[in-house]
């Protein structure tokens, strides 16, 4: 099994990070799985790539560098399919979750999918394994997606106890869901609503998430724990201001009480594309910041990227341009 592995700004030199390892990653064809792709191919890594979708992620396969891209239907649900994707793999990395208003879907992928993964990874001999959590992920949470990402921590943990933990809080970057829908607001509507206005955020730049990935894969971080924040601490409120100001628009900033949220998300959750949920609504009060004594971007000498230093570039565009990014 080859052993060379080495994160980006790391190692003696460019000869020893050309030699790449094998790193099978479930989800490749996601928002931090592109970032990520394209980050192990440049310094000569073998990407195993598995998804649902494989015809559609054809375009990680021109991502520059030494390395190469292979791709796998696979699904976390079918032990056949994740065989096939980490057998002679080096690293493991499952960065498949969703967010469902259907809390039987939301377990089945997250906690039991979660789970399969990482017995699979296990089986076929992978070295290192890691399994994509979030901030707030806790059997005890009082939402359905926080405790489901709990309890996908547990079953991990259980079957693959090295398998290392990354927690990131809201993530941002050109084809983020999080700015981009709501500058998509900003510049359709006169009003931006407001949800949750004093809840804190710590939002964290997807190269950052796709650098931690790789350094909590190398020998060394097995059975750590990282929770991933950024360097600003933020109120809902104080987000969507800066949402404003780095897409250039003068908007009323409309607070929502709880109530409202609440109602929205009765009418909105049962129509296509559940643009809110009962249990988003839920989430979103919750503080979602990285929490005193935990291990952190800086632990693993990672600078965290401001936002200012990246989000106005993206969300400075058309609208077209807005709805494009918010539909990758």
């Amino acid at each position: 099994m080859r052993t060379n592995f080495s994160v980006e700004g790391s190692g003696p030199d460019r000869a020893e990070q050309s030699v790449g390892r094998v790193v099978a990653v479930l989800g490749g064809g996601g928002f931090v799985g592109r970032e990520l792709v394209s980050r192990l191919v440049a310094l000569g890594h073998v990407v195993r790539v598995g998804s649902r979708n494989p015809e559609g992620d054809q375009a990680l396969a021109r991502f520059p560098g030494d390395g190469r891209v292979e791709f796998i239907k696979a699904s976390v649900n079918d032990a056949h399919s994740l065989e096939r994707l980490f057998s002679g793999a080096d690293a493991g990395i499952n960065l498949v979750s969703i967010m469902s208003p259907d809390v039987k879907v939301m377990h089945r992928v997250n906690v039991e999918g979660a789970r399969l993964a990482a017995l699979l990874a296990r089986r076929e001999g992978v070295g290192q394994y890691l399994h994509m959590s979030a901030i707030g992920a806790s059997v005890t949470s009082a939402g359905n997606y926080g405790r489901s990402k709990g309890l996908a921590e547990q079953a991990v943990r259980e079957v693959f106890p090295e398998a290392a933990l990354l927690r990131p809080s809201v993530i941002f970057g050109p084809a983020d869901s999080f700015f981009n829908m709501f500058a998509l607001i900003a510049k359709l509507s006169p009003v931006l609503p407001v949800f949750a206005a004093g809840t804190y955020f710590q939002p964290v730049y997807v190269g950052d998430v796709a650098q931690a990935v790789m350094a909590l894969v190398t020998p060394g971080h097995e059975g750590v724990t990282v929770e991933a924040g950024g360097p600003d601490v933020l109120t809902m409120k104080a987000l969507m201001a800066f949402v404003l100001e780095a897409s250039g628009r003068r908007r009323l900033l409309l607070p929502v009480p709880d109530w409202g949220a609440k109602l929205g998300a009765e009418i909105l959750e049962p129509l296509p594309g559940h643009l809110l949920t009962r249990d988003q609504v839920v989430m979103m009060g919750l503080d979602n910041v990285v929490q005193p004594g935990a291990g952190t971007l800086q632990s693993l000498g990672i600078v965290p990227t401001a936002m200012r230093s990246v989000v106005p570039d993206y969300l400075a565009g058309s609208i077209c341009e807005s709805w494009r990014r918010f539909q990758k």
